[in-house]
């Protein structure tokens, strides 16, 4: 879980700044790459594999559950 925080908290940042326009093509890719390694974490998947268009559509909506369950945490972590 503490992974998975602190993966998040990036991709948040990412997500701010990202709407600014303030980030490189380098820092576009590193965020995403942090997006698709907190997505993992939902489904049963080796770290770093690269995720089937199904695992990716499971993740992606397991993950979108999960933010709305933790919506204080979300909310404090969007806030740093």
């Amino acid at each position: 879980m503490v992974e998975l925080v602190v993966l998040l908290s990036v991709y948040y940042k990412c997500a701010a700044l990202a709407e600014t326009g303030s980030l490189t093509q380098a820092e576009r890719f590193a965020c995403n790459n942090t997006y698709q390694e907190a997505k993992r974490h939902f489904v049963d998947d080796e770290p770093g594999a690269v995720l089937t268009p199904e695992q990716n559509r499971q993740a992606y909506l397991r993950f979108k559950s999960w933010e709305a369950e933790n919506a204080d945490l979300i909310a404090a972590l969007k806030q740093q």
